[in-house]
């Protein structure tokens, strides 16, 4: 598929020269990952959150069970949910990172409980050296911070050596990471081989995310969510030909 068409593509959906600013990309190229804020307003947020709500699925009745001490919400097949995950600064980012066609793979909720969600430093993509095909997008649909349960970065891992666990002997406090903050709106893009891992929701508030994952084109296959009732553009974006 020819470059062209996706470029093209990105442009329909937004996506300038000027999406991203210079500090943006540096930042990505160094650090791993950016927060882009108020990417969705509040109406947005609040619709998305109802989304989340009502494609609430308990853990023990997915496919594979989910932990037990993290909500998740079934949002892959809702092509309004997969709608907001194609807005202009996701794909751009996406797009500086993985320098090639790719598309949106899949989208789920996540909200740890009380006192749950603390999770090893890992990588997203499992094999054992980068770059990764992959880049992991967290949009905010509650306010994040330490209190409760906000992502925790390892800023320029993604350009290290090493398997999904290597820093998974590391406890709750790394000396190197970073603790995600923001308001419901905002999205953390990030390098699919950077470490990361969710921290303990101490506060006990909400703190519930949509979970993206952008996988280069040459990942798509058979298992790929297919909505044929989107438009062509979005089936475009969707990995569809």
């Amino acid at each position: 598929m020819s470059t062209a068409r996706f470029e093209a593509a990105l442009a329909e959906a937004g996506v300038t020269a000027q999406t991203l600013s210079q500090a943006d990309r540096d930042a990505l190229d160094r650090d791993g990952y950016l927060i882009l804020r108020g990417v969705f307003d509040g109406a947005q947020s609040a619709t998305l959150t109802e989304t989340f709500e009502h494609l609430f699925v308990p853990s023990h009745q997915w496919p594979m069970p989910r932990g037990w001490d993290t909500r998740h919400a079934m949002l892959n097949e809702d092509l309004e949910v997969r709608r907001a995950c194609l807005a202009a600064p996701l794909l751009a980012a996406a797009h500086h990172i993985l320098k090639r066609r790719f598309y949106l793979a899949d989208v789920q909720g996540r909200d740890p409980k009380p006192g749950g969600g603390l999770q090893k430093l890992h990588r997203d993509w499992v094999v054992p050296e980068g770059p990764a095909p992959m880049v992991i997008g967290l949009a905010f649909l509650d306010a994040f911070g330490a209190e409760n349960g906000a992502t925790r970065l390892l800023p320029g891992t993604h350009r290290e050596s090493g398997g999904p666990d290597a820093y998974g002997d590391h406890g709750p406090d790394h000396p190197g990471q970073v603790i995600v903050e923001g308001e419901a709106g905002d999205v953390l893009i990030m390098d699919g081989y950077l470490v990361h891992g969710g921290t303990k929701n101490r506060a006990g508030r909400h703190r519930r995310n949509l979970q993206i994952n952008f996988q280069a084109h040459e990942l798509y296959g058979a298992g790929s969510t297919t909505l044929p009732q989107a438009p062509a553009a979005l089936r475009y974006l969707f990995g569809e030909d």
